[in-house]
């Protein structure tokens, strides 16, 4: 039942107030909202719309209590999502224009406030930060068979359906880059001297200018502070071209980055600015260019402070405690609902600075002892495996390796092989001593099957093909996933640009990966019927959420990656993302395989957290009901994205 006329306007808009989108609209547009809304007080069991029904004029804001959404497929009864206080009721079937997909059924008594939908979407259309958390969140939970329409706005970081108070609930949206408008961005071309530069900044007031070419494209960025020593202090003719003064190559990012894992990169390269492009790459248009202040007025709660204390730590029980730091800093997030591949991506970068500190301390103690490092050998120890996609949050067992430069003789090169496993043992005794778990399978670079020269590396690499044994088809997907942590970054580009380049063209290979992503079935009667969960269904036992989950997902976004040559990006979701951007006939099935797997890996480390270990094996009976209706579309996705694979790598489909 509802009442017709509301006499309590106030109250509505305090409890609006308190959760997205409205969090995001003027106070007095809300309460000009909260006016004309009605009361709708629904007993449990009662349906608040039936499946097929036309929706009211009106979106529903759930007050108290909690609604299920229930689907009548094909005569089968199925529980699709639940709805708590703070979620927003109707909105999808009013945006599509057309009549209800599911059912609404309240399960507690429960009270809504409708809310006029014109008014609603007048207010949405004029607030671009309310608008975009509603593409960005909209889609997601209720597919029910209906296909997912890539909203046009960046994937990166999820807001949450909820969040614990304001601050959290806005953290998420904050997380994202976000360029402003272009005529405030401070360009000249090559040729300007750098007279005309100062003038442009001093009468701009900002730190810096961007140099770019006839197309806006990024070459480099000129500081203040370069011009003073390079005009004043050295007394360079102020007629002399930018060009021999500006930094490059230039630091860039896309605007669906996360702004506080720029902030860190920048921190790590020791840069005063990023320049935001296009696509996140120099070959496209600036958009904006970002200083710390920037970043940092856009990041909210953030751990950049973190880095700071990891470059001047030196006892293992500092290293532990800041470790532990980054796992509290991980658990707020989630809990905030923030994107888990995001937090992936920040913890990587302080995971790496920490490596990097350990390899100075390291390298520090060998010298003390005599003992020096190769002297002019070019090296790069490198990530693997899930640190190499940038998805370890945990401190589960670590995944490392080391190439160098070959040298004239066997000998010469064994020698330096024990130098750099000698190094490795101790960096690899701090990560313990931190809380890292060794790698049970060997994947350190202590283990000179670890610790190679370019060109065995290389050579390695391009014997990978469709009759590589078990053992070495398993060590090939670990190299697959390799990403320059500290050295010569030059070693690492030429190992991944082999990688990309013999597996693109090896279709028996491609074959070969793809029968083991199709064999991996997902568990569709997983616990009886946890899986499209049917009304009071039930779980016991545990479930290995990491090989019969994310691993379909995982390693078919290395796949799809490898065969189109999309090398660009590291991570499970960035791969997928750009598979979105680039190949336009997988845009659907990328952007749902990314969302699934963000979910899987939060629903993983949550877990981790929770139990004190990976968190690879799950106990069912501790999922609350909206995640095990999003476990369900989880693997329903898994399921779609090996139909895919199939089609594309066994049965001898293609896509060009």
């Amino acid at each position: 039942m509802s009442f017709p006329k509301n006499m309590i306007p106030g109250r509505i808009a305090d409890a609006l107030m308190r959760f997205p989108p409205f969090s995001m609209l003027p106070g007095d547009e809300v309460a000009s909202l909260a006016a004309g809304a009605d009361v709708w007080v629904v007993p449990i069991g009662d349906y608040i719309w039936r499946q097929g029904a036309q929706p009211p004029d009106e979106v529903l804001f759930l007050a108290q209590g909690r609604v299920e959404y229930i689907w009548d497929n094909d005569g089968q009864t199925e529980r699709v999502d639940v709805r708590d206080v703070g979620d927003v009721l109707g909105l999808s079937a009013l945006v599509r224009n057309e009549s209800f997909r599911v059912s609404a059924q309240a399960v507690e008594d429960s009270m809504l406030y409708g809310l006029p939908w014109a008014k609603f979407r007048v207010m949405l259309g004029k607030n671009d930060e309310a608008r975009n958390y509603v593409r960005r969140h909209l889609f997601w939970a209720v597919r029910v068979g209906s296909q997912i329409h890539y909203s046009g706005e960046p994937t990166g970081a999820r807001m949450a359906g909820r969040a614990k108070n304001i601050l959290q609930s806005h953290l998420d949206g904050a997380q994202i880059i976000q360029p402003r408008p272009i005529e405030r961005l401070l360009v000249c071309g090559p040729d300007a001297t750098l007279g005309e530069a100062a003038a442009l900044i001093s009468a701009k007031r900002v730190p810096s200018i961007l140099v770019v070419d006839a197309a806006r494209r990024p070459l480099g960025i000129v500081s203040s502070a370069a011009l003073v020593k390079n005009a004043i202090v050295d007394g360079m003719p102020k007629t002399t071209p930018v060009s021999h003064i500006m930094a490059n190559p230039v630091c860039t990012v896309s605007p669906a980055s996360s702004a506080t894992a720029a902030m860190l990169v920048m921190l790590r390269e020791r840069i005063g600015q990023v320049c935001v492009t296009e696509d996140g790459t120099p070959g496209t248009k600036a958009l904006d260019v970002c200083t710390h202040k920037d970043l940092l007025a856009q990041t909210g709660h953030h751990p950049a402070g973190l880095l700071r204390e990891i470059r001047f730590a030196k006892s293992p029980a500092r290293f532990r405690e800041l470790c532990d730091e980054i796992e509290n800093i991980a658990r707020s997030y989630l809990d905030a609902g923030i994107s888990a591949i995001y937090i992936g991506q920040i913890c990587a970068e302080l995971y790496d600075e920490l490596t990097q500190r350990l390899i100075t301390l390291a390298t520090d103690e060998l010298h003390d002892e005599g003992i020096a490092l190769p002297r002019g050998v070019a090296w790069a120890w490198m990530a693997v495996g899930s640190d190499g996609r940038r998805e370890q949050i945990l401190r589960t067992d670590m995944d490392n390796a080391i190439v160098f430069a070959p040298l004239p003789t066997k000998e010469e090169n064994e020698a330096a092989r024990a130098i750099f496993t000698t190094l490795a043992t101790r960096v690899i005794d701090k990560l313990i001593a931190a809380g890292f778990a060794k790698c049970q399978g060997g994947v350190m670079a202590l283990n000179p099957r670890w610790c190679r020269t370019s060109a065995e590396w290389l050579d390695e690499i391009a014997s990978f093909n469709a009759d590589t044994d078990g053992n070495g088809l398993l060590r090939a997907l670990i190299l697959y996933d390799l990403r320059f942590v500290v050295g010569e970054r030059a070693l690492c580009d030429a190992l991944r640009e082999k990688v990309y380049a013999s597996v693109s063209a090896d279709t028996a290979l491609q074959h070969r990966l793809a029968q083991l992503i199709v064999d991996n079935t997902p568990p569709l009667n997983f616990i009886g019927r946890l899986v499209i969960e049917k009304l009071g269904g039930g779980g016991g036992g545990e479930f290995d959420l990491k090989s019969r989950g994310m691993a379909p997902l995982r390693d078919a976004a290395r796949l799809f990656s490898l065969h189109y040559k999309l090398n660009r990006r590291y991570s499970t979701g960035g791969r997928w993302e750009e598979l979105r951007r680039v190949v336009p006939q997988r845009a659907e099935l990328a952007s749902l395989a990314r969302d699934a797997y963000d979910f899987l890996l939060g629903l993983r480390t949550t877990n981790g957290l929770r139990r004190g270990d990976s968190g690879r094996y799950l106990d069912p009976s501790t999922l609350t009901k909206i995640e095990r209706a999003q476990l369900a579309s989880v693997f329903d996705v898994v399921r779609t994205v090996q139909h895919a694979t199939r089609f594309q790598f066994v049965t001898g489909g293609r896509m060009t």
